[in-house]
């Protein structure tokens, strides 16, 4: 269990992390489509076939109409401040490439 900001003692959640594998290049993938509840994610290219673009549904990966955040391998890992997981897409410019990420689980009684 995580404490912090809210007040000495008060729970923030856990930390939950996992993948998400862009099939074929060119066509955005949901990170999940589950309502998932979250205070951020932390996201970052585990691929060494090209770069990754994060964003809305809107993201493109494909050069010279890039559209969202560019991650590219071995860069550190980078923060979005969303509320909710199924807010993010991810797109590539090699199929197979994936998003690695962490975000923090609200605590819930």
């Amino acid at each position: 269990m995580l404490y912090g900001h809210q007040g000495p003692g008060s729970p923030l959640g856990k930390i939950v992390t996992g993948t998400t594998t862009v099939t074929t290049a060119g066509t955005p993938v949901q990170i999940t489509s589950t309502s998932t509840p979250i205070y951020g994610v932390w996201v970052g290219a585990d691929t060494s076939g090209g770069i990754l673009v994060v964003g809305d549904s809107s993201v493109d990966a494909i050069s010279g109409q890039m559209q969202g955040i560019v991650l590219t391998p071995g860069n550190v890992s980078t923060f979005i401040n969303i509320n909710n997981l199924n807010l993010l897409w991810v797109d590539s410019q090699a199929n197979g490439n994936k998003l690695c990420y962490a975000y923090l689980q609200p605590y819930i009684p």
